[in-house]
């Protein structure tokens, strides 16, 4: 390719010749004007370049953390739907449940509503006939308790309506046997019995057979009536009592079955609604999760498409950057072979032996040489003189000596040897790009591996850093709910110590109390004991006061005055005490059971703070579980980063060494590529034109000289 732009310029140079006379010149000029083309142009792209690699850094990381977040909110939704739908599911079970026992209830409400009719229908016809029969006994009693007044009809009309409605009345199985033939006699004939001089039956004693003398035989039968009056009174009473019993039961019932329906009818309200609340925020959730799943998915696409086309353009620019390097190095070249003052000379000699210049070929030069001053050998070896110059070429100066030691005529052997190093100089050049094009290509690729591997790096430490705030994170939440969990120990400690203290002195102060209303009793007794073992002893005369009388002398052979104070002498004072000692007492028990209740009430309230601190321990030890393995799981990504880290390191030395072995040798043969393709080509002439000199060109005319290319 190099070659070909190097004709090309030439080709224009030429052109330009024929209306400058410069063509060397313009041809330069063309070169630098095309050099800072490719350098503005590598500048301006390099700007493009970079403002797309800034964008694939920062959208890349940005998706990567919405990635994250996505996911973690992916999973936290699943979380909350999960328990929102557990909790719909007990509602649901919970409202199951008292609907269940609603019917259960009404059920049993209807079956004791129908229990009562019945039994209501049954009490209702036993009053009716009890009514009925007490309204007949009540007219029997008063028709015959005017008998011998009446008429007969009157007598047998009520006896007719006595008989019908106690004939099958069970209180006639209580009646004796002679009672029962008493009314069987009055009511097959009441008129005869009643008329009856003597009574069939001795049923009243003789007291009331004296009461009934004055009338007939209607006192027996009416005293019979009135104790059946009597009896079916009473078991009225009894039946409505009942009745009224069994109705207020009833009511009782009903009314405890309808406030529970109403407790479980108010319980489904209050969980249909809770329900209802989940409902939504179950459905709330369910749209988050959806939309945060679209999100996620549109994400991973973008982060996707966005790697592939930055991975792409990085590619691009590689190759890009390669051609515009080799796209100079033929550049550079071209102006040096063009600009050096070699090149110059032998443009000017070249343009000033030309007469006619009919381009008939491209890259041939015609030089004028001596035609027979020389001898073929002496101009070989004076071109090979001149080529070697300075230099100190041993290979050329083995071939000098060769060519000038050789025997006229027989320069076959020297030719074969120049040939040979001609193929060399070519095999070198060949080596050389083939190093530099390899040194290139491997130094891109490389240094852009390297690039990749800082940039995994950086990824890899924001990685590390973000994980260990995590870790912090849990670690503090950890040390709070520990922290927590500690204080809720001391204070629940604290609790049970003043638990105990109170209980401990609640016995001893209860057992102080009880052991003082003992002695208070015991007291109380003694002294109450006193009093009414004397109450015989203490008269109710009174103590008359006397006069004070004068003193006498009194013999020594009277005896001293020996009246001693009576029984109830203190009496007032006693019962002042006892009546205290009693409102003590009462004070104390009272004081006992006030006590009695509150140590009650302090042990249930005990119990619930028991109750409530174990369940609040094991919600904290499930949270330091959980954060255990957060921390856990934290720590293994941590050190999973660290681990890809270090191996990336590793990576990134290696390409290191693997940089700093191969640059010293890669820029050299950049750097001396030219040099030495030069110096091949200067040896190539030379040696091409020594060996046309041994081979017999003409003595006189023009030598053609090759030029050698390069790529």
């Amino acid at each position: 390719m190099n070659f070909v732009l190097t004709q090309l310029c030439l080709a224009t140079a030429l052109q330009l010749s024929l209306q400058t006379g410069s063509p060397v010149g313009k041809v330069v000029e063309l070169i630098e004007e095309l050099k800072t083309k490719i350098e503005t142009d590598q500048a301006n792209e390099q700007k493009v370049y970079n403002k797309f690699a800034c964008w694939c850094e920062t959208t890349t990381q940005r998706k990567a953390d919405a990635i994250d977040t996505g996911k973690a909110t992916i999973g936290t939704s699943t979380t909350t739907i999960l328990m929102h739908k557990g909790t719909i599911a007990t509602k649901e079970s919970e409202i199951a449940g008292l609907e269940a026992a609603m019917e259960k209830t009404t059920a049993a409400m209807k079956k004791l509503t129908g229990i009562r009719e019945k039994e209501n229908s049954e009490y209702q016809s036993q009053k009716d006939y009890m009514e009925t029969t007490l309204s007949s006994l009540h007219k029997a009693i008063q028709v015959l308790s005017g008998a011998g007044t009446g008429g007969d009809m009157g007598l047998l009309k009520v006896a007719a309506q006595v008989r019908s409605v106690i004939l099958d009345a069970p209180q006639l199985s209580g009646l004796s046997d002679k009672t029962s033939r008493v009314l069987k006699t009055f009511f097959e004939d009441p008129v005869a019995f009643v008329q009856a001089k003597q009574d069939p039956v001795d049923y009243y004693d003789k007291a009331a057979q004296a009461k009934a003398s004055y009338s007939p035989q209607s006192a027996t039968v009416m005293g019979v009536l009135k104790d059946m009056y009597d009896t079916f009174s009473s078991d009225l009473e009894k039946s409505n009592q009942e009745e009224s019993n069994l109705q207020k039961a009833f009511e009782d019932e009903i009314a405890v079955k309808e406030a529970s329906n109403k407790l479980s009818k108010e319980g489904i309200v209050m969980k249909e609604s809770e329900k209802a609340d989940t409902e939504k925020l179950l459905d709330e959730e369910e749209q988050k999760l959806a939309a945060t799943q679209t999100q996620l998915k549109l994400d991973e696409e973008i982060f996707s498409e966005t790697r592939t086309a930055c991975k792409e353009k990085s590619d691009d620019w590689d190759k890009r950057c390669l051609a515009r390097t080799e796209q100079m190095v033929g550049v550079n070249k071209a102006l040096e072979i063009l600009t050096s003052d070699e090149a110059r000379q032998t443009f000017e000699d070249a343009t000033g032996t030309r007469a006619v210049d009919t381009f008939g070929s491209e890259g041939v030069a015609f030089v004028q040489t001596d035609s027979e001053t020389e001898s073929p050998q002496n101009r070989a070896f004076r071109v090979l003189q001149k080529v070697i110059g300075n230099s100190n070429n041993l290979k050329l100066a083995r071939i000098a000596a060769s060519v000038k030691t050789a025997t006229k005529g027989h320069f076959d052997t020297v030719i074969g040897t120049i040939e040979d190093q001609l193929q060399k100089l070519k095999d070198e050049g060949a080596a050389d790009v083939e190093q530099r094009d390899w040194c290139i290509k491997e130094q891109h690729t490389e240094e852009r591996n390297k690039s990749d591997q800082e940039y995994l790096i950086s990824q890899l430490e924001a990685k590390i850093e973000r994980a260990k705030t995590k870790r912090t994170k849990l670690q503090k939440e950890k040390a709070d709910t520990e922290q927590a969990k500690a204080d809720l120990t001391a204070m629940y400690d604290q609790a049970t110590e003043d638990r105990t203290a109170e209980s401990a002195a609640y016995e001893a102060a209860k057992a102080d109390d009880v052991a003082a209303i003992g002695l208070l009793a015991d007291a109380t007794a003694a002294l109450s004991s006193y009093g009414e073992n004397n109450a015989l002893l203490q008269g109710a005369k009174k103590k008359k006061k006397t006069k004070k009388q004068p003193v006498f002398e009194v013999s020594e052979d009277e005896a001293p005055d020996a009246t001693l104070s009576s029984t109830d002498n203190h009496e007032g004072a006693q019962n002042s005490i006892i009546s205290l000692m009693t409102q003590i007492k009462e004070d104390l028990e009272n004081e006992v059971a006030l006590a009695v209740k509150s140590e009650g009430k302090a042990v249930l309230e005990f119990e619930q703070l028991t109750n409530s601190t174990n369940a609040q321990h094991a919600a904290y030890d499930t949270e330091i579980t959980n954060l255990d393995g957060s921390i856990a799981s934290t720590d293994a990504d941590i050190e999973a980063l660290q681990q890809a880290k270090s191996d990336t390191h590793g990576e990134l030395t290696a390409t290191q060494e693997y940089l700093d072995r191969i640059n010293p040798n890669c820029e050299w043969i950049k750097g001396a590529f030219t040099t030495r393709a030069e110096a091949r080509e200067k040896e190539a002439h030379g040696l091409m034109e020594a060996e046309s000199v041994l081979a017999g060109a003409a003595p006189t005319g023009f030598l053609q000289r090759g030029v050698m290319p390069v790529s």
